[in-house]
This record gives C-alpha cells, sequence and structure tokens, in this order.
C-alpha cells in the first residue's frame, strides 16, 4: 500500500464508514442499566472504525458520528464541543492500538485502558464539570466505579468482536 492511498478516502472507505457511523448512532441509543452504570455498545463500531481505518480516518469519522447523532438524534445535555474533541480523541487511540495490529486481549485491554482513563475519566469528566459547575472531584469519584466496571465489560467485548473479525473473511473490507 503507498502513502498516497492511505490519506485519500475512497468510496468505498466513506460508504464502511458511513455504515460504522450509522451503527455507532443505533448502537449509541441501545444501553442497558441506570444512569449512574449504565452499559453501552457504541464503542463497538469506534474500535471497528479505528482497526479498519486507522487514527486520521477514525477520527474524521468519530468526529462526523458526534456531529450527525447530536443533530439527528440530539441528547438531553444538547451539544457540546468539548465532546465532540473527545470523539476525535477516542478515535485516534483506537485507530493507533487497533489499525494493523494482530488482535490480542492485551491490545484489547490496553485500548479500553487509555480510552477509559485520557476519554471518559479525563477529558467527559472535565466537560461535565464545565458544563454543570459541580466540582471536579465530586463528579470524578462516581465516575471512577462506573469506568472500572466499564474496562471490564468492553475490554472483553472488543476482543470478542475483533477476534472474530480478524479470523472472518471481514478481516478486509475490500478497501
Amino acid at each position: 500500500m503507498n502513502s498516497s492511498r492511505s490519506t485519500v478516502i475512497s468510496v468505498q472507505e466513506i460508504t464502511w464508514m458511513a455504515l460504522l457511523i450509522a451503527l455507532q448512532m443505533v448502537l449509541s441509543k441501545l444501553s442497558i442499566g441506570s444512569n449512574t452504570l449504565k452499559v453501552g455498545f457504541s464503542f463497538i463500531a469506534i474500535g471497528l472504525l479505528g482497526y479498519y481505518f486507522g487514527p486520521f480516518k477514525a477520527a474524521i469519522a468519530n468526529v462526523l458520528a458526534d456531529i450527525i447523532s447530536n443533530t439527528v438524534l440530539p441528547s438531553a445535555g444538547g451539544f457540546f464541543w468539548g465532546f465532540t474533541f473527545s470523539a476525535l480523541v477516542a478515535g485516534v487511540i483506537y485507530g493507533f492500538m487497533l489499525y494493523n495490529h494482530k488482535v490480542t486481549l492485551w491490545r484489547a485491554f490496553v485500548t479500553v485502558f487509555l480510552i477509559t482513563l485520557i476519554v471518559n475519566t479525563g477529558l467527559n469528566t472535565l466537560w461535565i464539570h464545565m458544563m454543570t459547575n459541580v466540582p471536579y472531584i465530586a463528579l470524578l469519584v462516581p465516575r471512577l466505579v462506573k469506568e472500572a466496571f466499564s474496562l471490564i465489560y468492553q475490554t472483553g467485548l472488543l476482543y470478542i468482536v475483533l477476534k472474530w473479525i480478524d479470523n472472518s473473511k471481514f478481516k478486509k473490507i475490500g478497501l
């Protein structure tokens, strides 16, 4: 694969990205549990964007997904650019950690750990603090329990999905 191919987005890639963005939007509306301990599944679609397209393209697609989902299916909290930045960072992390790498449980764990630490616990808590003026530490403490639980189930699910894809005909999606 030459270097110019990796910076140009083909029609096929746009199509697959659009499908994964739509999947992310659907999965973001499917969650189990209460607001305190909600189990969501949209991370799978973001992980697939990183796995298939790398950090740059996954970041762009994840930012577009955030903007589109907040336009089409707005949440109760409304739109905030900080969460769009979090989407960009998450896309970069998933792409950097998963693109062109062997699928292992350790790699899935480190990927989810970085997302949990940097994006969910760090950035998203900061954005909520900025929006609500609730002290950062007061927000952080209850979120730590939720994020510790998320680290476990997201690592397992991401590994299972990526391992299945890695062993299937969908390892490459016609790119």
